[in-house]
């Protein structure tokens, strides 16, 4: 569920990217992230979305950080990219999934798709992981990046959607309530974490820039 890593951009990109910086764009405000998840017996879906003052490519590069990923976001034991070729990248995600009085396990691996500051694209790819099963049936999940000016300088608004089946059903005891209140936690303290990864790189860089 979280996604969202390296930038494999050359010169060229880098140079275009940075004409688009300069392009008007729309104005907003930074905001609070806003989490919805919507249950259909053991599908979840899952949409949130904020406005963050930070550069485009901090952003791109923090969600797009599988190796680290661990380092910065709740509840993931281990983040690691399996393969890469071009634009696709296969990464494992284990980690436990917070319910009530007991943690879920997770397992899953996915196929991930990157449209270069744009779009990450991942969908559920089949097989086992350490030898055991994955916990969801099937995942698909977007991040949409679009540049805005958030308080007279670039930023960026982020929306993330994804939905997925669980493998095997909640515990009864959850109830389809408490199961939704449960998941939409889950998100949005990953989502969060994410935002505030986000700020404390765009904050590490600014000196290094200023000093340059």
């Amino acid at each position: 569920m979280s996604k969202r890593y390296s930038v494999w951009a050359g010169r060229g990109q880098i140079a275009l990217f940075s004409l688009l910086l300069a392009l008007p764009v729309g104005s907003e405000s930074q905001t609070l992230p806003t989490i919805t998840v919507e249950r259909d017996g053991d599908t979840f879906s899952v949409r949130a979305r904020a406005t963050v003052a930070v550069d485009p490519r901090v952003a791109w590069e923090t969600i797009t950080d599988y190796e680290h990923m661990r380092d910065f976001l709740p509840n993931i034991e281990r983040s690691r990219v399996v393969s890469r070729k071009g634009t696709r990248s296969i990464v494992e995600h284990l980690g436990q999934f917070p319910l009530f009085l007991f943690d879920i396990p997770v397992r899953i691996r996915l196929s991930i798709t990157q449209q270069p500051y744009e779009r990450v694209v991942a969908r559920s790819e089949p097989g086992e992981i350490d030898g055991e099963p994955q916990t969801l049936r099937s995942f698909v999940g977007t991040y949409d990046l679009s540049v805005v000016t958030v308080d007279r300088r670039a930023g960026v608004r982020l929306e993330y959607e994804s939905r997925f089946e669980l493998a095997a059903p909640l515990p009864p005891i959850v109830g389809d309530l408490f199961g939704t209140a449960m998941v939409t936690k889950t998100v949005r303290n990953q989502f969060e974490a994410m935002l505030r990864e986000m700020a404390r790189r765009q904050a590490a860089r600014a000196p290094i820039e200023k000093s340059q």
